[in-house]
């Protein structure tokens, strides 16, 4: 008897405790970290495609499009030719002789439409990338650098992967 005249008391204050915590907050500017890098093979054991994980957030979670036969972005957005027009930029590099060199590769893509219903518009997740193994490789190595840019045109920071090294024919 004497243990419930605590313990109801003690669990109200927990209750309430977890339940009035805040909601994540962060930057307005969407931040990425590097999480993971890895290649699939196929049959023969020649790599076919690198599969690339970052982390992000971004505070007021303007991150993705919607399609562009919703009618529903900015035409910035939906214009082949704007720089804006993918919100997921990648740059690809070779190792040659220790050197770390651009190759022509160019892999964009389009986020789809990530802001949360509701009033706390605070994002925070993993993207997953898919890249296929450029053709012109034998046995290379090879590294990205990505960064988005949300919907107020905010340019996050650049995340560099590192190496991986791919067999291919």
């Amino acid at each position: 008897m004497r243990y419930h005249r605590f313990f109801l008391p003690l669990l109200a204050v927990v209750i309430l405790t977890v339940s009035c915590k805040k909601p994540d907050e962060y930057p307005i500017i969407p931040a990425i970290d590097f999480k993971n890098i890895y290649s699939v093979r196929d049959n023969q054991g020649y790599d076919e495609n690198v599969y690339v994980t970052i982390g992000f957030t971004d505070g007021d979670g303007d991150i993705g499009y919607h399609t562009v036969e919703s009618g529903l972005n900015d035409p910035i957005f939906d214009d082949p030719a704007s720089p804006y027009y993918n919100d997921y930029i990648v740059t690809t590099y070779k190792l040659n002789n220790g050197t770390w060199s651009v190759l022509d590769t160019f892999l964009r893509a389009r986020l789809p439409f990530l802001t949360p219903d509701g009033p706390n518009k605070s994002l925070k997740g993993e993207i997953v990338r898919e890249f296929p193994v450029p053709l012109a490789l034998v046995n290379d190595t090879l590294r990205y650098e990505i960064f988005l840019y949300d919907r107020a045109l905010h340019k996050s920071n650049v995340v560099t992967t590192s190496g991986i090294v791919l067999t291919t024919r």
